[in-house]
C-alpha cells in the first residue's frame, strides 16, 4: 500500500513514467478501436500525472527514460 503525501516524489514519477515507453511499442500491433481508446486514455493520464507534477518524461533506446523540469 503506498503512503500518501502532499506531492509526489521524483523517484515515484521516475518510476511511472517508464510505463510510457510500453506504450510505443502497441503502435505497429493490431488492436480493436475499444481497446486503443482505453489504452491511449491510461497513457494520457500517466502523462497528466507526470505533468501535473511540474516534469515532462522523456525516452530515449540510448539513455532511457528521463525527467525533465518543466519551464513555466
Amino acid at each position: 500500500m503506498s503512503i500518501l503525501a502532499d506531492t509526489t516524489e521524483k523517484k515515484a514519477l521516475y518510476e511511472i513514467a517508464k510505463t510510457l515507453r510500453f506504450f510505443q511499442n502497441l503502435e505497429c500491433l493490431r488492436i480493436s478501436a475499444g481497446d486503443a481508446v482505453r489504452i491511449r486514455h491510461a497513457e494520457n493520464i500517466i502523462k497528466s500525472v507526470i505533468g501535473g507534477n511540474g516534469f515532462d518524461a522523456v525516452f530515449s533506446k540510448r539513455r532511457g527514460t528521463h525527467l525533465i523540469k518543466q519551464r513555466p
